[in-house]
Formats: C-alpha cells, structure tokens, sequence
C-alpha cells in the first residue's frame, strides 16, 4: 500500500474524531437547552428540611437592634418571644445553643440572640445569661414583626419561633418548638459550606 493510499485510510479517522469532540462539547449544551425549553427532566426537589422563608422577610423591618449587618456580620440564630419568654421560648433558647455549639469550627461565624417583645425582670435575665452566658437578648417590635410576617410570608407562624438569619439580615430558615432541632442545624452546616458570607 502506497503512503497515499494510507493518508486516505486515515482521513475518515480523523474525521471522526473531531465530530466526537464536537458531539462531546455540544451535546450537553443542546440537551440543557431542550430540558430548559420542554421542562423535562429538570428537578423539581429542594434539599432543606426547614422551612424555607420566603425572598422579603428582613430582620430590619422587626426594628430589633441587631448590629452589626453586612458582609462581616455573623450568621443569627433568632428566638422571638413576642409574649414572655415562657417553657417553649426556653427550649427555643437551648435549641439554638446546641445547634451553634454543634457548627464545631463554624461556630465563629455565628452567634444566638433571644428577641424579646416583653420586658423582663432584671433576676430573670441574670438567670438567663447564667445558664446562656453566650445568648444576645435584644428587643422586638412585635407590631412590626407581625406585620412583616403578614406582608412577606402570611403562612408562617408568628409568636415563639427559631430563625436563621443571614449577616445581610435576610431571614432565612424557620422552625417551631415542635420541630427537631437536627434539621436546621443540617441545613445551616449546608449553607456555611456554600456561602463566603459571614
């Protein structure tokens, strides 16, 4: 066989190559974009296994002083008690120690605080910081807390709640008394690895 007839063996070879290269590189491009067009195969599944907040509910618009915010701020692990802090607010409290205490390195990119609607007697506070020596107790509004719930998120339960709170002050992640604990720390270890603020 001549050289030349060897060059024409390998044209169709190379040829081939080269479509399997562009197919390799195209192919999942025009795939997504047919997924994105029909609406096929796209997931429809979220992985948090607490509640969602939605997009609007800010910590600002409770008018609670929580300083500082912003992209040095800590992560806010957020009790409110509009009413006193009664056996449920408590549990609440030591939830989001243990879940502040289980971030293990993490735990400098966030803090606890209780939100209080109503004031309490100074030997009940001193008794607070004794056993949460770590917690923030800081006012709250609660007209304004209601009403920010009423406007942003009407499904979610007012009153003695856990929240997560991000540094820009987005609320983020909701829990009641009634619900595991376990879940939301998940959920805050998941959003710690992904997120570069706080």
């Amino acid at each position: 066989m001549s050289s030349n007839e060897s060059g024409l063996a390998d044209k169709p070879k190379g040829q081939l190559k080269l479509l399997l290269i562009i197919a390799i590189v195209i192919g999942p491009m025009v795939a997504a974009w047919v997924m994105v067009k029909m609406d096929v195969g796209i997931p429809t599944t979220h992985t948090n296994r607490s509640t969602l907040v939605p997009d609007g509910v800010d910590v600002q618009d409770w008018t609670t002083a929580l300083e500082p915010l912003g992209y040095g701020a800590p992560w806010r692990l957020l009790v409110t008690a509009p009413e006193q802090c009664d056996e449920a607010c408590m549990d609440l409290v030591h939830r989001a120690r243990q879940i502040h205490v289980a971030l293990n390195r993490d735990a400098t990119r966030a803090q606890h605080v209780l939100l209080l609607g109503h004031a309490e007697e100074d030997a009940w506070l001193d008794e607070l910081k004794a056993e949460f020596p770590l917690v923030r107790v800081a006012t709250l509004d609660n007209t304004a807390y209601e009403q920010s719930l009423q406007q942003h998120a009407p499904e979610l339960p007012a009153g003695v709640q856990l929240w997560l709170v991000d540094p820009l002050g987005a609320v983020v992640l909701q829990q009641g008394p009634d619900d595991p604990g376990k879940q939301l720390l998940e959920d805050f270890k998941h959003l710690l690895k992904l997120s570069k603020v706080g």
